[in-house]
């Protein structure tokens, strides 16, 4: 483990502004939380949280910027799960590793995957989707945020149970790939909460079940795959806030404390509720012990699909 940096005053943290990495473009779901909890946390902290977009590598530029940055806890990760838990396991050669490398804070938000259909799709229902990929002449097809995304991943799990005939169409992103699928163009994708909900509201996709432990919020006429008879498909995607290895412990408790203030926020739970964003404050502790689980979860499956990225 990194030794703390030799300018980590937790007596005086923080001096100056902290940076905010995230590994993805501004204008998305992990820069929107990034970006609420800086303003807050900046409050908080009485010092300014600048938000820097690094995206690219599967989240190993912005990673590779915090690991190479000082154990002081001004340089924080804000990323999503894939960074944490699947990447690491999907790429051929990885630069970082989320479980030694980093310092776990807290996970801060979690949104639950929807299993999602063209309006004009001939099944509706889970049942019926699965009939289709037996009955249906080529099988069914299902889209992707990417190869190895959750959307890939759920998507194989999925067909694992169903037991049909199902093809994997990776998109760059959730926002092509849910085109096709409002096009007819693909049979069927698991998506965020915080992405389809929109579309669905807005009757240009049809929902047939949520991929988790309880129905969502925001579409509570939604039953889950478990309900439905289909159980073992509980996933969503999560976001946490980590800090490089060697950090000390009070900087890590101070940042824990702020995050936690800062999802409590009323601005931040109306924003996050909007979104279809649940809030998950954890200690550093509970964090570190999800972030192991998670790894452990989603690496053999992972392996067991072949995907892999140069």
């Amino acid at each position: 483990m990194a030794a703390p940096a030799a300018g980590a005053d937790t007596d005086t943290f923080p001096n100056r502004p902290l940076t905010f990495v995230v590994p993805f473009p501004a204008g998305g779901i992990t820069d929107m939380i990034a970006r609420q909890l800086a303003q807050q946390m900046g409050n908080g902290l009485g010092k300014p949280v600048v938000v820097e977009n690094r995206p690219g590598g599967g989240g190993q530029i912005a990673a590779l910027q915090v690991k190479r940055a000082d154990a002081d806890g001004y340089t924080v990760f804000i990323a999503a799960t894939e960074m944490f838990a699947i990447n690491p396991g999907l790429y051929r050669n990885f630069s970082y590793d989320p479980l030694k490398d980093f310092k776990p804070v807290t996970a801060l938000a979690t949104s639950p995957l929807v299993l999602v259909v063209p309006k004009n799709s001939p099944a509706a229902s889970v049942k019926e989707l699965m009939a289709l990929s037996h009955s249906k002449a080529g099988g069914v097809n299902y889209a992707s945020q990417g190869i190895g995304s959750i959307g890939h991943l759920l998507g194989g799990m999925f067909a694992d149970k169903a037991g049909g005939r199902f093809t994997h169409v990776a998109y760059k992103g959730s926002a092509p790939a849910l085109q096709d699928v409002m096009a007819g163009q693909v049979d069927m994708m698991f998506d965020p909460v915080i992405t389809t909900s929109p579309l669905i509201q807005g009757g240009k996709v049809k929902p047939l079940a949520i991929a988790a432990p309880r129905r969502a919020a925001q579409l509570p006429e939604v039953p889950t795959l478990a309900e439905l008879g289909v159980p073992g498909l509980d996933a969503g995607v999560w976001f946490g806030m980590v800090v490089k290895a060697g950090t000390p412990d009070a900087i890590v408790n101070r940042l824990n404390e702020e995050a936690r203030k800062a999802l409590k926020a009323p601005e931040v739970v109306k924003r996050f509720d909007d979104q279809g964003l649940q809030a998950m404050p954890m200690s550093p502790r509970q964090f570190g012990a999800f972030l192991q689980s998670e790894s452990g979860r989603w690496a053999p499956l992972v392996k067991a699909s072949g995907a892999v990225v140069e």
